[in-house]
């Protein structure tokens, strides 16, 4: 489950691999001009055939202080069976910032581990990852 760093080179936990995987098989298929429902769409018919199973338009509660102040909705919830990760897809010639500030919400607010978020219009496809690393003041 836990991710490597071997020749200098990150390898990424197990479901990382088989999600990314699945957003190239979109992309390679349907190209860089689709709109956003489109590849989500795609990737309704991709991700199973990679090993993994989602939710789409999954809520993810926003906590502050110890309490649930509000919910905000991720394109998927992906997980198998070691391992769950949330996916934010975008269909733009760029990444914005406020689709960084989105993910970074989900991983600290949200307390969610993994979040990927993939932008269908760049080729190549240029993921990025947001890991949830704690802090040892948060470690229990």
């Amino acid at each position: 489950m836990g991710s490597k760093v071997r020749g200098g080179k990150h390898q990424f936990e197990p479901l990382s691999g088989k999600v990314l995987a699945a957003c190239i098989d979109v992309q390679r298929q349907l190209g860089t001009h689709c709109m956003e429902v489109d590849y989500q769409r795609a990737l309704e018919i991709a991700l199973p055939k990679f090993g993994v199973q989602f939710e789409r338009e999954a809520e993810i509660p926003i906590v502050y202080d110890g309490v649930e102040v509000t919910k905000r909705r991720v394109d998927f919830k992906c997980w198998d069976e070691d391992d769950m990760l949330l996916l934010e897809t975008k269909a733009a010639q760029a990444i914005r910032p406020e689709d960084t500030e989105q993910c970074l919400l989900y991983v600290t607010k949200g307390n969610q581990r993994v979040v990927l978020l993939v932008n269908f219009g760049e080729k190549p496809l240029r993921p990025r990852r947001f890991v949830n690393t704690p802090t040892p003041e948060s470690a229990p």
